[in-house]
């Protein structure tokens, strides 16, 4: 027995399909580990972590390359960020998962505080260099 109505029917009006954003693998051990193993690019993060990437020199290197294959290619989107006082990887950072961009960036220099020792200071100083 056929049924005159179908669910799958398309509905009138409907609007277009957008296609889908592409499938970004996660990044494979062998990826990781040349990352750990290569890493020339060390930025302290402060708390014990150091975030490790590779230079653009480095990539090129065949000695890295050639063991990851076509995953090569992401060598500039993965950085990891290495946790010395517990020795073991603290966060994994893909750029190219949809999550911006990653730029390599000096750390910006740290305003320690300065200050002037008053003359009475200098004469206090002054009068017990000898004593010490």
């Amino acid at each position: 027995m056929a049924y005159a109505y179908s669910s799958r029917r398309p509905r009138k009006g409907r609007p277009p399909s957008t296609p889908a954003a592409p499938v970004v693998q996660a990044p494979s051990g062998a990826l990781i580990n040349a990352v750990l193993a290569y890493a020339d690019i060390q930025l302290d993060m402060g708390g014990g972590k150091i975030m490790l990437r590779l230079s653009p020199d480095r990539m090129t290197d065949p000695v890295i390359r050639q063991p990851l294959g076509r995953e090569a290619a992401r060598l500039a989107e993965i950085s990891v960020i290495w946790d010395e006082r517990e020795d073991q990887i603290f966060r994994i950072i893909d750029s190219g998962a949809g999550r911006g961009h990653l730029a390599v960036v000096e750390a910006p220099p740290i305003d320690e505080p300065t200050f002037e020792l008053t003359p009475a200071a200098l004469a206090y100083l002054e009068a017990h260099r000898d004593a010490g």
